[in-house]
């Protein structure tokens, strides 16, 4: 008997953990998200129109978050002359946002959002835990044309995570002129 009992909670924790999450809709057009920066400025989804937008949401204590941050640093002189823009937004209270910038020389705009807001605008619903980083692709015209988050797409982050986002890249890139040489691991 107990030994049934215990099967079933594996079975219903198992369904529970495997249920599909609701797919966001893509491509779709971005909202014009706003990202509050320090000082209080606002930086919008639409200042960056005609470039490629890498957009991450990130908590500033997460290590996957950071380590995300760290692949694009890495990737980012490649990409910037080619018409890549990337800019980040924590989404923990009273973020250090200039301590994180400093620790990990982060060259682009890092700035702060609110939870929910971020939610609507990346379609996640409302009564799943979300678990970051978030990143959304969007083309030069200001369409959200892919979205990864480490509570679904996983393997994204953890198998290769700069040859997915070079990809995701390379196709945006390859829209609007000729697509980036294919990229060469630096020597180890």
């Amino acid at each position: 008997m107990r030994a049934l009992l215990i099967a079933t909670l594996v079975l219903a924790a198992g369904s529970i953990w495997c249920a599909k999450m609701p797919a966001a809709e893509v491509p779709r057009p971005s909202p014009d998200f706003a990202i509050k920066m320090p000082g209080g400025k606002q930086l919008r989804v639409s200042d960056y129109r005609g470039k490629v937008l890498v957009l991450g949401f990130i908590l500033t204590y997460c290590p996957h978050c950071q380590h995300t941050t760290q692949i694009l640093e890495g990737l980012y002189p490649e990409l910037s002359p080619k018409g890549v823009a990337v800019v980040e937004a924590a989404l923990n209270p009273n973020a250090d946002v200039a301590g994180f910038v400093s620790q990990f020389k982060v060259p682009w705009p890092v700035g702060t959002a609110e939870v929910l807001p971020v939610l609507d605008y990346i379609q996640w619903p409302k009564d799943k835990r979300p678990v970051v980083p978030f990143l959304v692709f969007i083309d030069r015209q200001g369409v959200i044309r892919a979205q990864y988050t480490y509570a679904t797409d996983a393997a994204f982050f953890d198998d290769q995570p700069e040859h997915h986002i070079l990809d995701e890249v390379d196709k945006l890139l390859s829209e609007g002129g000729k697509a980036r040489a294919a990229h060469k691991k630096p020597a180890s």
